[in-house]
């Protein structure tokens, strides 16, 4: 598309800036398995849920459902198993030789989300209609609240970045900045 436009001064940088693109975010736009917890995050949020999955990636959707359910499957088996524990002594003392509490546990978890995705609301609100992907939108979509350990790389970054090593490739700056900010624990 970019093609297409007569740029006068920026023709030569439509090509590799695209391939440096296709190259770098590949895993992505194919949406190989190294990036679930990212398909993940996007399923889980009430403004894209499937949405974004486009027709030539239909063959993806049977795939990203199921990763979906498991995840839901999982948080809601880890709340089973913690209210089980904080039960009474009593209880640990009953036998129970019967399946059918679990498969009612991931029949649940599937109809939440199998629910969620049909429901046609994009507000934030409506993760509290559902509270097992709620617990998985805030799983995968929140990042810790600590803002020193960034700060301190961004410091260390700047001194790296300087206007006389303003050449540095991505490649060559990122080493850098690894190999400093873990000097102490390398050994030589």
């Amino acid at each position: 598309m970019l093609k297409e436009k007569n740029f006068r001064h920026l023709a030569n940088m439509i090509t590799p800036l695209v391939n440096s693109l296709i190259k770098r975010f590949s895993d992505f736009f194919e949406l190989s398995p190294s990036i679930n917890e990212a398909i993940l995050a996007t399923c889980f949020h009430p403004c894209y849920k499937l949405r974004w999955i486009s027709n030539e990636y239909d063959h993806e959707k049977n795939r990203i459902q199921n990763l979906c359910i498991n995840a839901a499957e999982n948080i809601f088996n880890n709340d089973i198993t913690n209210n089980s524990n904080s039960s009474d002594e009593d209880d640990d003392n009953f036998i129970v030789y019967s399946s059918q509490p679990e498969a009612k546990t991931i029949k649940k978890a599937d109809l939440e989300v199998v629910t969620f995705f049909n429901d046609k609301a994009k507000s934030l609100n409506i993760l509290n209609n559902y509270p097992i992907i709620k617990k998985l939108f805030i799983r995968f979509n929140t990042s810790l609240c600590s803002s020193a350990p960034v700060e301190r790389m961004f410091s260390m970054a700047g001194f790296i970045n300087n206007p006389t090593r303003n050449k540095l490739s991505d490649i060559t700056f990122e080493k850098l900045v690894f190999l400093k900010g873990n000097k102490d624990k390398l050994t030589i």
